[in-house]
């Protein structure tokens, strides 16, 4: 009979394929770099199976590595749950969370990360809205929510934490016969004058664009806004004008003949995700839980490439990222 997977190993396994690096690991747990390393060579040597590639570049989750990660993260949330409930803390599986987010995010990463949550905590509750960039971190200010998912997290103050989850790029989105769409990369200049399609005019993303915009000498003609992605891709099909996108949404769409995306030169289109919380409150189990759900949604966004680190409130602005639309 096959031996159970020891918790403690699973728990070290977990926040390796979450930071990246056994440095970081073992800050996070307060070991050793070679206790940590230790711990998944037990691990792999149990399971007969190798869950990390080693390279140069650091540590990749193997395909059966992806698979523990993923299964593991409720796997270890119903075991806090069950330890809560046995120290005297009947009500971890009714914990409750309140959460804000980008617009993009709230749409296309919530449900998956909400259900997983739902399972973990069957009578939970969690209340998560979609807000601005600026209207989440004053949510999380007032103590209106207890962790924000945004764009662009905020600059140095001793207010904010946050865990970094994915990079995205801003693709250009134009009709098939549109003149730009036979150029592999566009440049910025090429812009000037067109109609750009947007969600909500007042975004922190649109404001941003329009603004870098203008530093290169590019005026767009008018802005549409349209509410939603699914009615940007209606009017760029349409030839009713441009549309700035994130990658990782142009490729959840369904391909079309009608709908080209292109990247932009001459100007930087870049984002950073990230998970923010107070640093005046210690986060509760369904706060780690549902950030460890964010992180495996992050994890997928990027293509596997975890972009996962934690730091203490400190970003370049957009330049490096933008806030949610």
């Amino acid at each position: 009979m096959n031996d159970p997977i020891d918790s403690r190993q699973l728990q070290i396994f977990l926040c390796l394929a979450t930071k990246g690096s056994l440095k970081a690991a073992a800050a996070e747990l307060f070991l050793t770099s070679s206790a940590i390393s230790h711990s998944i060579t037990n691990l792999e040597a149990s399971l007969g199976v190798p869950l990390f590639h080693r390279s140069g570049k650091g540590l990749v989750l193997t395909p059966k590595g992806e698979f523990l990660r993923r299964k593991s993260i409720p796997l270890i949330a119903q075991m806090n749950n069950i330890r809560s409930a046995l120290t005297g803390d009947s009500l971890a599986d009714r914990a409750s969370l309140r959460v804000a987010a980008g617009y993009n995010f709230l749409t296309y990463k919530a449900p998956d990360i909400v259900r997983e949550f739902n399972e973990c905590f069957p009578r939970g509750s969690l209340t998560i809205r979609a807000a601005e960039r600026d209207k989440c971190l004053k949510l999380l200010l007032d103590r209106e929510v207890d962790a924000v998912v945004l764009v662009d997290p905020p600059e140095d103050g001793p207010d904010f934490s946050y865990t970094r989850l994915f990079e995205d790029e801003l693709m250009l989105l134009m009709h098939g016969r549109n003149p730009l769409a036979g150029l592999e990369i566009v440049p910025v200049a090429d812009l000037n004058n067109k109609s750009l399609v947007v969600s909500r005019l007042q975004s922190y993303t649109t404001n941003h664009i329009v603004e870098q915009a203008k530093r290169k000498g590019v005026v767009f003609r008018e802005c549409f806004e349209v509410g939603n992605t699914a009615a940007i891709y209606e009017m760029v099909k349409m030839g009713q004008g441009l549309a700035l996108l994130p990658n990782w949404i142009v490729k959840l769409e369904e391909p079309s003949s009608l709908v080209v995306a292109r990247p932009v030169s001459g100007i930087r289109l870049s984002r950073t995700w990230a998970y923010v919380e107070p640093t005046w409150k210690a986060p509760n189990l369904a706060g780690r839980t549902f950030k460890r759900l964010c992180l495996q949604a992050a994890y997928a966004a990027a293509g596997g490439k975890g972009a996962l680190t934690h730091h203490h409130a400190s970003s370049a602005p957009f330049a490096s990222g933008a806030a949610g639309r």
